[in-house]
């Protein structure tokens, strides 16, 4: 299996989207949706092994990676659902399986809730049924985004959001490189939009109950996002859910331990390969 994947565009609601796709196009189509202000690169690590059975997309959402920005700002949940739902139609994919971490995940979660005809299955990673508004990510926008001298200053000062992980150096310096483009000068900017960082509350607790397909909830044991009794409550809200705890994690739980989340996606997936439809 090949570890390097294909980078692709394509036009979707006026804008060019990219994703990377790696596996055989005959296989079960797995879309992975990245968290806020990170991109499609951060699934690297652990895509080729899940493209061994599945054909893996993961996209950059509108305004980060490689995808287009928008101006005016629209970077509401329901601007990505459309996007992902116009991803699905021009691709023909059928009864692809979602998965989604953070703001990726509550993305998935709000297609599930309005897909009402069966399809594939949700893994939903570290986020739970209700987005509210944050002070701290509307004074990040608000503040001039960071630029780096060179590639060793990228490497010194990137942190992620929230910036607790465990996730080994090597991978993040390969997400660090890739949340960054140099202009002109050799200074390297951030590629995703500061916009995207806020955006309107939004609650689906009333409809998780319209969920009817498989649906994994993956919480991360040091999470500060997800507590164990949210995860406690979407496994009971939803008809056909499930609930996983990964120990020595925290909310980047498919960084700070990859192979334990990989073991747990993969039994899922395999499970609910083998169930009846």
């Amino acid at each position: 299996m090949r570890q390097t994947p294909t980078s692709r565009f394509i036009q979707v609601n006026g804008l060019a989207l990219h994703y990377l796709e790696w596996g055989e196009a005959a296989n079960p189509a797995l879309i992975l949706l990245h968290g806020g202000s990170a991109h499609a690169h951060w699934w690297d690590h652990i895509a080729p092994a899940l493209a061994r059975t599945h054909r893996v997309l993961a996209l950059d959402l509108r305004g980060h990676g490689e995808s287009a920005w928008t101006h005016p700002p629209a970077y509401e949940i329901t601007d990505y659902v459309a996007d992902l739902q116009g991803v699905i139609t021009a691709l023909e994919l059928s009864a692809p399986i979602l998965m989604g971490h953070s703001l990726g995940g509550f993305v998935a979660l709000r297609y599930a809730t309005t897909v009402t005809t069966s399809y594939g299955a949700c893994v939903i990673v570290d986020i739970g049924p209700r987005l509210r508004s944050s002070r701290t990510m509307h004074l990040l926008r608000s503040l001039p985004p960071p630029v780096y001298s060179t590639e060793a200053d990228v490497y010194t000062r990137f942190r992620l959001l929230p910036a607790e992980t465990r996730a080994t150096p090597e991978l993040l310096r390969h997400i660090a490189l890739h949340s960054v483009r140099p202009d002109h000068t050799g200074r390297f900017h951030l590629k995703s939009d500061r916009a995207v960082m806020t955006r309107q509350p939004c609650d689906l607790e009333p409809q998780l109950t319209r969920i009817i397909c498989p649906i994994l909830f993956i919480r991360g044991q040091h999470s500060s996002t997800l507590s164990a009794e949210q995860l406690a409550h979407l496994v009971h809200a939803c008809p056909q859910a499930t609930g996983i705890e990964i120990p020595q994690a925290g909310h980047h739980v498919f960084l700070d331990q990859p192979a334990a989340f990989l073991d747990t996606v993969t039994t899922f997936l395999h499970e609910t390969n083998k169930a009846p439809a």
